[in-house]
């Protein structure tokens, strides 16, 4: 499967917020250290999940195990928001789609070390194919499953690859505990519903 044209953010959204500025939906968190594919903030790397209950997976990750309470949808004092993400063809076309055979094997990548526990590891593998480059160039960023399940994919851009129009976001929607996205998330993560 290629890189979808549709990507998906769920953050604690402030509507007054400016573009770029914290609480947008195009916000970059800076001091980006703890991810899988983490660069250190050089550059820092936008992680964008490929459906919405992933993206909403991923901001209540933290609650696995627990018993859902309705305050999991505030972080930082804001509701939880989703946006949906476009990403244009040529970009897309400049993201390695690890899931691939062919690609992980072009590129020398282990499936093994590429879903390790250890963020030393997955983020050198990052550092390695945004310094290395191949035949086909620098790639923009990554395609690989989610640490939560295999079932989700998260697609990662090094963002000084994005050229300008190539990701465009919607309009943020508030995260509401009936949705039936947040319902499908919730139980993928074991979070229990009274």
């Amino acid at each position: 499967m290629a890189v979808p044209d549709a990507a998906w953010r769920c953050f604690p959204w402030d509507a007054r917020a400016e573009p770029g500025a914290p609480f947008s939906p195009s916000h970059l968190v800076r001091g980006q250290t703890v991810g899988r594919f983490d660069r250190h903030d050089r550059p820092p790397v936008r992680y964008l999940a490929e459906s919405p209950e992933h993206a909403i997976g991923e901001a209540l990750g933290p609650f696995r195990g627990t018993t859902f309470h309705p305050a999991y949808l505030r972080q930082s004092g804001h509701a939880l928001a989703l946006v949906e993400i476009t990403l244009a063809p040529s970009l897309r076309a400049r993201i390695l789609d690890c899931t691939e055979p062919k690609v992980m094997d072009a590129w020398s990548l282990r499936p093994d070390e590429l879903a390790h526990h250890e963020r030393s590891r997955t983020q050198a593998i990052a550092r390695r194919l945004y310094e290395t480059g191949n035949a086909s160039g620098m790639p923009a960023g990554v395609r690989w499953w989610s640490a939560l399940t295999g079932a989700w994919h998260a697609t990662i851009v090094f963002t000084d690859r994005e050229q300008p129009g190539e990701i465009a976001f919607a309009t943020p929607q508030v995260v509401r505990a009936d949705d039936p996205v947040v319902t499908r998330a919730l139980s993928i993560l074991g979070i229990r519903v009274r």
